[in-house]
């Protein structure tokens, strides 16, 4: 009865468009709720995998410093023994340098002669006289040199040996 009386005005038509739009707001008011319910799960798991990674970086992080760390320490250590053998070496070099004989400023010249002459002693590099002399200030300046050249030289072999370990 009450279709009757609204049917000439409004149609037939226009009535089941209602009805079909009625219908089309229940199904998407349904799917909404199931996209909401969707959303909240993708939320959730997008906050776990945020966590998840801040917890993998913290973990890396600190891994990479405690590794830092260690390495430090074991450069610190081979620093300190190439600087012992350094010195070690220094202090044997500089030792042999002064055990050294001064030389004179000509190798032909003897200290109670003033010119060389026929008797005078053979140089002890042989003849020719090319000899080269150097002064005891520059020996020890080799001689610390030297040491130190030794002493880099093994800790690179040591630092070598670490990293082929290492792979």
């Amino acid at each position: 009865m009450l279709l009757t009386r609204f049917a000439p005005h409004l149609g037939v038509a226009a009535i089941l468009v209602i009805a079909a739009l009625s219908t089309g707001l229940a199904l998407t008011r349904g799917k909404l709720v199931d996209a909401r319910q969707d959303l909240r799960v993708e939320k959730a798991l997008h906050e776990t995998d945020t966590a998840n990674f801040k917890a993998a970086q913290a973990k890396a992080n600190a891994d990479w410093q405690a590794e830092m760390a260690r390495v430090q320490t074991v450069n610190r250590r081979l620093n300190d023994e190439a600087d012992r053998r350094a010195d070690a070496g220094r202090a044997d070099y500089a030792a042999r340098v002064m055990r050294l004989p001064a030389a004179t400023a000509d190798p032909g010249l003897s200290s109670d002669r003033e010119m060389p002459g026929p008797g005078s002693a053979p140089s002890p590099d042989g003849p020719g006289g090319d000899s080269i002399l150097l002064a005891r200030a520059d020996a020890l300046i080799c001689a610390t040199n030297t040491a130190r050249l030794q002493a880099a030289h093994e800790w690179a072999l040591v630092l070598a040996d670490q990293t082929k370990a290492t792979r």
